[in-house]
C-alpha cells in the first residue's frame, strides 16, 4: 500500500509539472468561458474542410480543446458522466469491430478446417499445407503494422478502421467462391494486410480516451478473442449443417460472418470519432473535461511531437520495447496456434468434427471470465507485472497437462484447454496496456505498440509450424508452447523489477534536486519516459 500511495503522490506531482504554460495559464484569473472549458473552442473559425479522404485532421481543433482543458473546472460527478458517455459511444463500436475481426480470422479458419468439404475445396491434403496457410497470414500483417499506426494518426481512427474493415471484409467474402490451394494462400495474405494495425491501433486509439489505470479493463473488452471464439463455435456448430444447391455449410460460415464486417465498416466511418477533440457526441465543455482528465494523467497528443521515424528510433533503442516484445511474442506462439487448432485438438480426443466445434464454446466462456477478472483486478490494484505472471503460470500448467496427459485422459486434456485459453487470452490486454502505460510521449507510444505487435507476429509466422506432430496428438507442439509461456513469465518478472527500480531511482533523484534544478527540467506539453518525473506503472 505504501508503494501504491507513493506512486499516486508521484503521479499528482507529475500532473502539476506537465501543465503547459501557453495562453490560458493560471497566472491570470480565468474567465467564465475558460472555467467552462469553451473559450478557445468558441474562437475557432468555420470548420476546415478536408481536401480528400487522406487529408490530416485540423490541428487547430486539437490545440483549442487542449487549451480549454488547462482551465476547465469540473466536479468528480461531471468527470464520471463524461467517462460513462465515452463508454456508451466509443466502446461498443470498438468492441464490435474487434469481435468481427476475431470471428473471421481465428474462429472461421479453425472451425472450417475440421470440415472435409473445406479441405477438399482448397486442396489441403496434409498438415503441412494447413500450417503454411496459417503462417502466410502474418507476412503482410507484420510488414504493415507500423505504417498502419502512422496512417491512423494522420487521418483519424474512423477513416483508418473503415479502410481496413472494408479491405478485410472483401477478402473474407472472397473465401465463399475461391477454390484451390493457391487461392487460399493469396486470400490469407490479403487478410493479413487488412488486419495490419488492428491490435496496436486499437490500444493506441483507446489511450486517447482513458487514464492509464482504466485502460486494461477496456482493452480486455475489445482485445480478447474468447467471446468471439465461443460465439463462433456456436455459429459453426449450426451453420455447417446448412446446405443448398449453391453453397456448402462452410461457405455459409464465411458468408454470414463476412457481411457484418462491411456493414460495420460503414458504421465506424460515420459514428466513431477520430479523436476526443473531434467527438461530436460531446459538447465543447465535455470535450474539455475529457481532455483534461487525460492531461492530468498522461497528456496524450494526437498531433506534433516525434514523427514516425523519430518514434521508431526511440523505440528500437529502448530495452523496454524489446522486453515487451519478448513477453508478447512468447505468449503469442500459443495464441497463434490454439485458436486455429482448438477444434482439431478436441476432434483428436475422439469427438466428431461437428461436436468438436460445439465443445470449443465452454473453454472460451470460462476464459472470458478470467480475462475480465484479470483486467479488472489489474486496473484496481494498478499492477500489470504480477497479473501477467499469474496468467502465464495458468497457461503453462495447461500446456504441461496437454503435453503429458493428452493421450492418457480425455477429461484432463479437455480441462487443460480451459487453463490454456484463460491464461493466454488474459495476457494480451495486460501486456499491451502495460506497454501503452510505459511508452511516452504519445508519438512514441503509437510506434511502440505497433513495433511490439509487428515484431512479435514475425514469430507467429513460424508459430503454427510447431504443431508438426498430429500423429502424436501435438504433444511436442504443446511442450514448445509451454516453454514459450514460461519465458514470457520470466521476462515479465525481470521487466517489473526493472521498472520498479527506475521509479525508485527517479523518486530519489527528484528528492535530491533543488527547486531551480527541477525548474530547469522545463514545462513540457507531454513528459517523456526518459524524464525523472515520469512514473512507470509496474
Amino acid at each position: 500500500m505504501s508503494n501504491l500511495r507513493r506512486e499516486e503522490e508521484s503521479l499528482q506531482h507529475t500532473e502539476l509539472d506537465v501543465v503547459d504554460v501557453e495562453k490560458g495559464t493560471s497566472s491570470s484569473v480565468p474567465s467564465d468561458a475558460e472555467r467552462e472549458g469553451t473559450a478557445h473552442q468558441n474562437e475557432l473559425g468555420p470548420k476546415l474542410k478536408r481536401a480528400h479522404f487522406f487529408s490530416p485532421l485540423d490541428p487547430a481543433v486539437a490545440e483549442a480543446v487542449n487549451l480549454d482543458a488547462e482551465t476547465v473546472e469540473y466536479t468528480p460527478e461531471e468527470e464520471y458522466k463524461v467517462k460513462r458517455k465515452i463508454d456508451n459511444v466509443v466502446l461498443p463500436l470498438v468492441i464490435c469491430r474487434c469481435v468481427i475481426y476475431s470471428f473471421q480470422n481465428n474462429g472461421n479458419s479453425g472451425n472450417a478446417h475440421v470440415i472435409t468439404a473445406f479441405n477438399e475445396n482448397f486442396g489441403i491434403t496434409d498438415n503441412k499445407k494447413w500450417t503454411l496457410a496459417l503462417s502466410i497470414f502474418y507476412v503482410g500483417y507484420c510488414l504493415l503494422e507500423m505504417p498502419a499506426n502512422v496512417l491512423q494518426r494522420r487521418i483519424g481512427a474512423n477513416r483508418f478502421f473503415f479502410l481496413s474493415l472494408t479491405f478485410w471484409g472483401l477478402a473474407s467474402l472472397s473465401f465463399v467462391y475461391a477454390k484451390g490451394y493457391g487461392a487460399l494462400l493469396a486470400l490469407r495474405v490479403l487478410l493479413g494486410i487488412g488486419e495490419a494495425g488492428y491490435y496496436a491501433g486499437m490500444i493506441y486509439y483507446l489511450s486517447f480516451w482513458y487514464k492509464r489505470h482504466e485502460l486494461a479493463m477496456r482493452v480486455s473488452l475489445c482485445m480478447t478473442g474468447t467471446y468471439p471464439g465461443a460465439i463462433g463455435g456456436l455459429l459453426a456448430f449450426g451453420l455447417v449443417r446448412a446446405k443448398t444447391s449453391v453453397l456448402e455449410g462452410w461457405q455459409f460460415l464465411y458468408l454470414i460472418e463476412a457481411i457484418p464486417t462491411l456493414v460495420m465498416a460503414t458504421m465506424i466511418l460515420f459514428f466513431l470519432p477520430p479523436f476526443p477533440f473531434f467527438a461530436t457526441f460531446l459538447t465543447p465543455r465535455e470535450r474539455a473535461i475529457a481532455q483534461a482528465r487525460l492531461n492530468r494523467d498522461h497528456k496524450p497528443q494526437s498531433h506534433g511531437g516525434m514523427n514516425g521515424w523519430q518514434g521508431f528510433k526511440a523505440v528500437v533503442t529502448d530495452i523496454h520495447a524489446w522486453m515487451f516484445m519478448t513477453v508478447y511474442a512468447s505468449c503469442n506462439v500459443g495464441v497463434a496456434t490454439i485458436s486455429y487448432f482448438l477444434p482439431t485438438i478436441i476432434a483428436g480426443l475422439g469427438f466428431t468434427a461437428i461436436n468438436a466445434q460445439g465443445l470449443t464454446v465452454a473453454p472460451y466462456i470460462v476464459g472470458w471470465f478470467m480475462v475480465i477478472f484479470q483486467a479488472w483486478h489489474s486496473d484496481r490494484t494498478r499492477d500489470r507485472g504480477w497479473h501477467i505472471m499469474l496468467s502465464c503460470f495458468v497457461s503453462f500448467v495447461g500446456y504441461l497437462i496437454l503435453a503429458t496427459a493428452v493421450q492418457e485422459s480425455v477429461g484432463a486434456a479437455y480441462f487443460s484447454l480451459f487453463l490454456v485459453i484463460g491464461g493466454l487470452y488474459s495476457l494480451f490486454p495486460l501486456v499491451m496496456s502495460w506497454a501503452a502505460n510505459t511508452f511516452a510521449p504519445t508519438s512514441k507510444r503509437g510506434v511502440g505498440t505497433a513495433f511490439i505487435v509487428s515484431i512479435s507476429n514475425c514469430v507467429s509466422i513460424a508459430s503454427p509450424q510447431i504443431y508438426f506432430d498430429p500423429e502424436d496428438s501435438y504433444r511436442k507442439g504443446h511442450a514448445i508452447s509451454a516453454g514459450c509461456v514460461f519465458l514470457s513469465m520470466l521476462v515479465a518478472f525481470l521487466l517489473r523489477m526493472r521498472l520498479s527500480r527506475l521509479n525508485k531511482r527517479n523518486a530519489e533523484k527528484l528528492d535530491l534536486m533543488t527547486e531551480d534544478e527541477k525548474a530547469s527540467l522545463g514545462q513540457v506539453s507531454e513528459i517523456s519516459d526518459m524524464d525523472p518525473r515520469y512514473v512507470f506503472m509496474t
